[in-house]
């Protein structure tokens, strides 16, 4: 039997992506010496939104408070 995956699974993959996506260009632009500062910046700002019922913006919303915790801002 095969399983078919219902709407909430394939919206997590696709935000999982999307934030694999944001990783790798961060790690690109940071470099790799960056990568374990990147990716605790982007699980950090993940968990603030752990709740929030629209989650269509919130790889932007990651990417703009992970590059600034990155940058100093």
């Amino acid at each position: 039997m095969s399983h078919h995956p219902d709407m909430d699974e394939l919206t997590a993959k696709g935000e999982d992506d999307s934030f694999e996506a944001l990783a790798s260009r961060l790690i690109d632009e940071y470099g790799p010496d960056r990568r374990d500062d990147v990716r605790a910046a982007i699980a950090a700002e993940r968990r603030r939104f752990d709740d929030a019922d629209i989650r269509s913006f919130l790889p932007v919303l990651v990417e703009r408070s992970v590059r600034d915790r990155i940058e100093g801002g």
